[in-house]
C-alpha cells in the first residue's frame, strides 16, 4: 500500500473551531452502499480503520462533506486543507480534483464521515431560480468551508435523514435539497454553476448512474441518442476517451464501495462491471497505486 502523502505545494490551512462552535458526536448517516436518488443526490459514509491515501480523486458533482471521525487532508496542488471531525461541512466543487489523506481518530478511532453528492440536474434548476453572487476576487476555491450553526445544522440533518427514507418522495426530498442550497447561499457558499453541456459530462452522467452496466461506445452512443462514430469524434474534440472515462467511473465507484461496505472484493468487482477480479484488481491498482484489499 503506498504511504505517499499529498504533495504540499503552498501552506496547509488547518480548520479553527470557533469557541461558540458545540463539537457533535451524535451524527450517524445510512451504513452500507451509497444511496442514490436518481436526478437529486447520492448519499454514502465511508469508514476507515486505517490511513488512506487517494490519489486525484475527482468530484464528479457538487459535495457536501462532513467528518465525523478523524481527519481528511486534501491537496489540489494550490490550495491544501486539512478538516478535522465535526467542526463545519467541507463543500467541493463539482469537477475539483484532489489527494485526499484520511486519517482515523477520535474516540472512534477511525474515519468516518457524510458523503453528499448533488445532482447537476438539482443545481442546475436551482440556478434557475437563485442567482448567486460570484466570488468578491473573481477566483473560485476547489473547496472550502462553511460552520454548522445551528440552522444550517438541522437542515443538514433533515436533507441526510430524507435521502434513505422512502416515505419521502423524490419531490419532497428535492425541495429540501433546495432549501439547503438556499441556506448554503444565504451564508456565502453557493457553488457554481455545474451545468455539463459537452458531450463528457453527459456521458460521465450517464455512466455513473450504472456502473455495474457492461457499456460499449455503442450502447453508450445510443443512449445520449447518437452514433458511436459521432460520440467518440465529440470526445475527441474534448480530449476524452470512452475507455478512459469508464474506467475512471468504475473506480471512482470501486473505492467508494470499498470504504462504506463489507462486500467482497468480487462483489465489488461485479457491482463496478467486472466479471474477472483479477482485471478489477489490476485496473484499480493501475488508477489508484495500490490493490483494493489494500482499503481495508
Amino acid at each position: 500500500m503506498s504511504k505517499r502523502k499529498p504533495v504540499t505545494a503552498s501552506p496547509r490551512r488547518t480548520a479553527s473551531v470557533p469557541t461558540e462552535a458545540v463539537i457533535r458526536t451524535h451524527w450517524s448517516s445510512p451504513s452500507g452502499a451509497p444511496v442514490l436518488r436518481r436526478g437529486l443526490c447520492s448519499l454514502a459514509q465511508p469508514v476507515l480503520m486505517q490511513a488512506q491515501h487517494t490519489p486525484r480523486f475527482l468530484f464528479h458533482d457538487a459535495t457536501v462533506l462532513l467528518v465525523v471521525a478523524g481527519r481528511l487532508d486534501l491537496d489540489d496542488a494550490v490550495s491544501p486543507l486539512s478538516v478535522d471531525a465535526q467542526a463545519s461541512l467541507l463543500l467541493v466543487e463539482p469537477g475539483a480534483c484532489a489527494d485526499l489523506l484520511k486519517t482515523p481518530g477520535g474516540q472512534e478511532k477511525r474515519f468516518r464521515s457524510i458523503f453528499l453528492t448533488i445532482s447537476t440536474t438539482l443545481l442546475e434548476a436551482f440556478h434557475r431560480d437563485h442567482s448567486p453572487p460570484p466570488p468578491n476576487n473573481g477566483n473560485r476555491e476547489s473547496y472550502r468551508q462553511a460552520w454548522l450553526d445551528d440552522d444550517l445544522e438541522s437542515t443538514f440533518r433533515c436533507v441526510i435523514e430524507s435521502v434513505e427514507a422512502k416515505r419521502v418522495s423524490d419531490e419532497r426530498l428535492k425541495y429540501r435539497l433546495m432549501d439547503f442550497l438556499l441556506a448554503l447561499t444565504e451564508r456565502g457558499h453557493a457553488f457554481m454553476d455545474a451545468k455539463q453541456s459537452g458531450t463528457a459530462g453527459r456521458l460521465r452522467r450517464l455512466l455513473g448512474e450504472a456502473p455495474d452496466q457492461r457499456w460499449t461506445a455503442h450502447e453508450a452512443g445510443r443512449a445520449l441518442a447518437m452514433s458511436e462514430a459521432t460520440l467518440r469524434r465529440r470526445l475527441a474534440g474534448e480530449s476524452v476517451r470512452f475507455e478512459d472515462l469508464l474506467v475512471d467511473i468504475r473506480m471512482h465507484h470501486a473505492m467508494m464501495l470499498l470504504q462504506t461496505t463489507s462486500w467482497s472484493i468480487p462483489s465489488i468487482a461485479q457491482a463496478c462491471g467486472y466479471q474477472s477480479r483479477a482485471r478489477f484488481a489490476d485496473r484499480f491498482r493501475a488508477r489508484f497505486g495500490y490493490l483494493p484489499s489494500a482499503v481495508r
